[in-house]
C-alpha cells in the first residue's frame, strides 16, 4: 500500500519533470517535440502484413464472443461478479487483438499496460485469493507506466508492467494452491497453464531464452500468449458456469428446506389461542427472516385451567422446525399423564438429549388452576412477569445439556388485576443502530401493556430475531 501512494503521490512531479525537459531539449535545439501524429497510433499496413496479421482478426472475434457470453451469464446471475470482470477482461483483450490487426501496434503497449492488471483482478476473484495488498502495487504502477510511456525510453520500460502483473499472477496461483479449496485449486491450474504461456510473450524472457512468441502457419503468425487466453476463458467459462449450477441447486435447496420449515412452524404456532374458560390469552409472533426456533403451546385441561409452554430452540432452519415438532409432539404425549411442569421438563430434556446434536433449548412451563394459582418450571428461560415484575423461580438448564437434570417448580398466585407476560429472548435482545439491547429494564416496563404492544416496542426498537408474547389474565366470570 505504502508503494502504490509514494507511486500516485510521486506521478504529477514525474510527469512535470519529463515536460520541463522536453521543452528545455527542444528550445536548445537538441530535442524536438513532434506535433501529434497518427503515425503514434496506427502505422500503414501492406495486403502482405494485414494477411499475416489475420489470427489477430480470428483472436478478436473469438475474444468478443467469449465476453458476450460471459457478459450474459452475469446478467443471469449478478451475485457472481466474476462474470461481470471475466466479460470486461475479454472485451479489453480483445480490443488489443484488433487493434492490433487494422495496423495500431505503434500504441499497442498503451492498451496492453491497461489491460494487464485487469487479469490479476479476475486471477484473485476466480481462485478466492486475497488481492488487497497488491491492488496498491500493480495499479498505481501500471498507470504511471501508461502515461510517461508517450515518451522517448526504452520498451522495456513499457513492457515492465507485464512482468510486474506476471509475478503477481505467480504469487496469486501459489497462494490458491497452499490455501484453496479443490476448486480454487482447479481454476488455479488454468491459470497456471496460462502464467506458463505468458512468459513467452516478455520481451526480456525473449531476449534471454530465444523463446518463439507464436508459431507460423504458411503466411499467418499465431501468438502462443493469445491462444492461451482463448484457452483460459472457454475453460474458465465451464468451471465458472459449474459454479453457478450449484450455486443455483444449493439455494434451491435452502429455499425448499426454509419453505419446508416455514409450514412446520405454522401448523405448530397458532395464529389465534384456543379458548380457555376463566383465562383471556393473547399471543404474538413475529418471526425475522428465516425459520426460527420460538414456540409455545397452550393445552386446555379437562378440569379447568390450561398448560403453557413457551421455548426457544437453538439455531435456525428446517432443523430447529425439526426439533421444535419432536418437542411439540412429546408435551402432548407427557401431558396425557401428568400436569407437573417438573415432570413433563425433565421428559422434554430426555428427548433433547437424544435428539439436539449439540444444540440446546430453553422453555417455560406453566399450569394455570382456575382458582388462579400457577405452577411453574423453568429451563433457562426467561422467568414470567406478573405486572411487570419478574417471578423468583429456581433456573434450571436448558434442554438438551444434561440428561439427568431436575427442574423444581414454583408458585405464585395470579389475581384479577394481575396479567402474566410471558416472552422469548427475541425481546430482550432486540438491538438498536447503535449496537444497543432492548434488555431486561425495558421489557420489565412494558410487560403490563398488552401483547401486541409489547411485540411493537421491540420490534420498533430493532429486532435481531424472532419475538413471541404471551399474556394471560383471569376473565371476570371467575374472577375473585
Amino acid at each position: 500500500m505504502l508503494a502504490g501512494v509514494m507511486l500516485v503521490t510521486m506521478f504529477p512531479g514525474v510527469l512535470r519533470n519529463l515536460i520541463a525537459r522536453a521543452a528545455a531539449r527542444e528550445a536548445s535545439g537538441l530535442f524536438a517535440v513532434p506535433a501529434f501524429e497518427w503515425s503514434w497510433f496506427f502505422a500503414p499496413m501492406t495486403d502482405a502484413q494485414r494477411l499475416r496479421a489475420t489470427p489477430n482478426l480470428v483472436y478478436a472475434v473469438l475474444d468478443f464472443a467469449l465476453a458476450a457470453a460471459f457478459v450474459g451469464l452475469w446478467r443471469a446471475a449478478p451475485d457472481f461478479r466474476v462474470f461481470r470482470s471475466m466479460g470486461i477482461y475479454l472485451t479489453m483483450f480483445g480490443t488489443v487483438m484488433l487493434w492490433d490487426y487494422i495496423g495500431g501496434h505503434p500504441s499497442r503497449w498503451f492498451l496492453s499496460i491497461l489491460t494487464a492488471p485487469v487479469l490479476t483482478v479476475i486471477a484473485a476473484q476466480s481462485m478466492r485469493a486475497d488481492y488487497r495488498i497488491w491492488r496498491w502495487v500493480v495499479w498505481p504502477y501500471c498507470l504511471l507506466i501508461a502515461a510517461i510511456g508517450w515518451f522517448a525510453m526504452p520498451d522495456l520500460v513499457r513492457s515492465s508492467p507485464f512482468e510486474l502483473t506476471q509475478i503477481v499472477l505467480g504469487l496469486l496461483i501459489l497462494q490458491a494452491y497452499r490455501g484453496g479449496t479443490l476448486r480454487d485449486r482447479r481454476i488455479a491450474a488454468v491459470f497456471l497453464g496460462l502464467f506458463c504461456v505468458r512468459w513467452t510473450a516478455s520481451p526480456i524472457l525473449g531476449q534471454l531464452t530465444h523463446i518463439p512468441a507464436g508459431l507460423t502457419i504458411g503466411s499467418w503468425r499465431w501468438s502462443f500468449n493469445s491462444a492461451a487466453m482463448i484457452l483460459l476463458g472457454a475453460a474458465t467459462l465451464v468451471l465458472f458456469a459449474r459454479d453457478l449450477m450449484e450455486d443455483r441447486r444449493e439455494k434451491q435447496r435452502l429455499a425448499s428446506e426454509l419453505a419446508a420449515g416455514r409450514a412446520v412452524q405454522q401448523v405448530l404456532v397458532a395464529e389465534k389461542p384456543p379458548t380457555v374458560p376463566g383465562f383471556e390469552i393473547h399471543t404474538v409472533y413475529k418471526p425475522f427472516g428465516e425459520v426460527g426456533g420460538d414456540f409455545f403451546q397452550i393445552l386446555p385441561l379437562a378440569g379447568g385451567g390450561a398448560l403453557i409452554a413457551i421455548g426457544d430452540v437453538s439455531g435456525k432452519g428446517m432443523q430447529a422446525a425439526m426439533m421444535v415438532s419432536l418437542l411439540v409432539g412429546t408435551l402432548h404425549a407427557v401431558a396425557e399423564s401428568t400436569t407437573s411442569p417438573g415432570q413433563i421438563l425433565s421428559a422434554l430434556n430426555r428427548l433433547a438429549q437424544a435428539h439436539s446434536h449439540g444444540g440446546f433449548t430453553t422453555c417455560l412451563m406453566l399450569r394455570m388452576d382456575v382458582d388462579g394459582g400457577v405452577t411453574f418450571a423453568n429451563a433457562g428461560h426467561i422467568s414470567p412477569y406478573r405486572n411487570g415484575t419478574e417471578m423468583d423461580c429456581e433456573n434450571g438448564l436448558p434442554l438438551g445439556l444434561v440428561t439427568a437434570a431436575a427442574y423444581a417448580e414454583s408458585r405464585f398466585e395470579l389475581g384479577s388485576e394481575h396479567q402474566l407476560t410471558l416472552v422469548t429472548d427475541g425481546v430482550v435482545e432486540a438491538r438498536n443502530e447503535d449496537g444497543e439491547l432492548f434488555g431486561f429494564a425495558r421489557t420489565a416496563g412494558c410487560a403490563h401493556q398488552t401483547a401486541d404492544a409489547i411485540a411493537k416496542a421491540a420490534h420498533a426498537f430493532g429486532q435481531d430475531d424472532d419475538i413471541t408474547v404471551l399474556t394471560v389474565r383471569r376473565s371476570a366470570v371467575v374472577a375473585v
